[in-house]
């Protein structure tokens, strides 16, 4: 009888064994972190795509500075715009796909600032310069042959800086400039909404969330400036505030920026208005862009080297600095999968 109770008991026992073997073998889901930006090789600006800590330059062969200003990412596919110098202040915006070049845009000098994916449609918000005195918002869907959308005119440099699409509508902010100054903008497809506060501040972002409309930008007081729906709240501190990418997760508001005190700026980010700050208070440091996965809260950016002032490509996650960038690189955007 003891023989078989022992047996029992082994055969249990390891039963059990297997069962927790199997569960250790269920596949963790990787987490993949894109970045786009700017690094300097052989003397010259490229614009770059780090996965996982990983560069990939992107390709252009006609021997001019070029730069990545803004990512995303659909399926195993990834998008990159920004511009190519093209000498005397001009300049071409580009598309890469996978660090191919896919197609360029205007038919004059043009920039390239933010970019979507939505299903088969690639959506870039930027600018086109007709002239050194003629300037236009625009946001192109694909390439050339389908046009832009003007969103405004003015008789200086001025260029939609993101755009984001829920369903049909196509949202861009950007900032216009008239005689009365510097208005901020947020234009649901082609048509100016409504925002309360506009005057004297620059738009930097734009993020959608339900059927809420979101949007940041610097005031000319030093301030940050969210927009819910078109109303107004500041993010305000003695010292001066700059924003650059914002991220609603879980009805939470997520800035990423920098504090300026003393000439020099440390970054942060901001979560429903609180501050975390990512530097270390003694280089210059900036975040230029965010993203939430879970409860990673990832950031990008730049930080001065430790024996120079040169930027290096940095990403925080939840605080922790990783530097990805060799000297002189800058990150501009980021999308975490």
């Amino acid at each position: 009888m003891k023989i078989q109770l022992f047996a029992m008991l082994t055969i249990a026992v390891l039963f059990t064994s297997c069962k927790k073997d199997k569960a250790d073998d269920t596949p963790v889901a990787q987490t993949n972190v894109y970045v786009s930006g700017i690094q300097v090789t052989g003397g010259m600006n490229q614009g770059v795509v780090w996965k996982n800590g990983i560069a990939t330059t992107n390709a252009l062969n006609t021997g001019r500075h070029y730069y990545a200003h803004s990512i995303a990412v659909s399926g195993t596919d990834v998008y990159t715009t920004g511009f190519e110098s093209t000498g005397n202040g001009g300049g071409r915006a580009h598309v890469w796909k996978n660090g191919a070049l896919q197609y360029s845009l205007g038919d004059a000098s043009s920039i390239g600032n933010g970019i979507t994916v939505a299903g088969n449609n690639i959506y870039v918000a930027g600018g086109v310069f007709e002239t050194q005195t003629l300037g236009r918002s625009v946001v192109w869907k694909n390439d050339d042959v389908a046009g832009y959308t003007i969103l405004a005119t003015a008789s200086t440099g001025i260029a939609a800086k993101n755009v984001a699409v829920s369903g049909t509508d196509v949202y861009v902010c950007g900032q216009d400039i008239n005689a009365n100054g510097v208005i901020a903008k947020i234009w649901k497809n082609g048509v100016a909404m409504t925002l309360n506060d506009a005057q004297n501040c620059y738009i930097n972002d734009i993020a959608i969330d339900g059927t809420d409309v979101y949007a940041i930008g610097d005031t000319f007081s030093g301030s940050i400036r969210v927009w819910k729906n078109g109303i107004a709240t500041d993010i305000s501190s003695p010292n001066s505030l700059y924003c650059y990418a914002i991220v609603i997760s879980n009805n939470d508001i997520y800035i990423a920026g920098r504090e300026v005190a003393g000439g020099k700026g440390t970054a942060k980010y901001w979560k429903n208005g609180v501050a975390v700050t990512l530097g270390d208070g003694i280089r210059n440091s900036y975040a230029t862009g965010i993203a939430v996965k879970g409860t990673d809260i990832y950031a990008c950016g730049a930080e001065e080297g430790t024996s120079n002032t040169s930027d290096y490509a940095t990403i925080w996650k939840n605080g922790q600095r990783q530097t990805i960038g060799l000297q002189q690189s800058r990150a501009t955007d980021i999308v975490v999968k």
